[in-house]
């Protein structure tokens, strides 16, 4: 072997040594900007859950948007509820389920939150703070004595 003009001896390049394709792009921590179309690799999970909710609505870009569009909810009735920190993804305990057939179409006035799920609704940190102010004043009836 002789060395040649750019290659020292005994040295050769590689393939893919240069190619852009081989260098992986740092992953986003943002949201895809609208107009985005994001990819992603279908697991046998994932696939799974796709076949049961496509079989509501049938096109992919559908079935992502109701999924997608009910979790953040699920996120944004937790948050502004309290029940656990923006930022941080509540924990769903319940659920109930009705028949759309069945119920009453109603007309839509604004997007609602829905109200606060059943159990603790004072948090001990605020119930301390609400708790901690001037007693209201007896109610008159209370001054009565009880029937006898």
């Amino acid at each position: 072997m002789t060395d040649g003009p750019d290659y020292p001896m005994g040295a050769t390049p590689t393939m893919g040594d240069n190619n852009s394709t081989d260098q992986r792009q740092p992953k986003k921590a943002s949201p895809p900007a609208v107009g985005d179309r994001p990819s992603l690799r279908i697991d046998e999970d994932l696939a799974a859950d796709l076949a049961d909710v496509m079989r509501v609505h049938p096109t992919f870009a559908d079935a992502v948007r109701q999924a997608v569009g009910q979790l953040a909810l699920t996120y944004r009735t937790g948050w502004s509820h309290k029940v656990c920190p923006p930022g941080v993804a509540p924990v769903l305990l319940a659920y109930q389920l009705g028949d759309p057939s069945t119920m009453r179409r109603t007309r839509p006035v604004s997007r609602r939150v829905p109200s606060p799920p059943p159990g603790q609704q004072v948090r001990p940190a605020f119930a301390e703070e609400l708790l901690a102010g001037p007693t209201p004043p007896a109610r008159p009836d209370a001054e009565r004595p009880a029937r006898a």
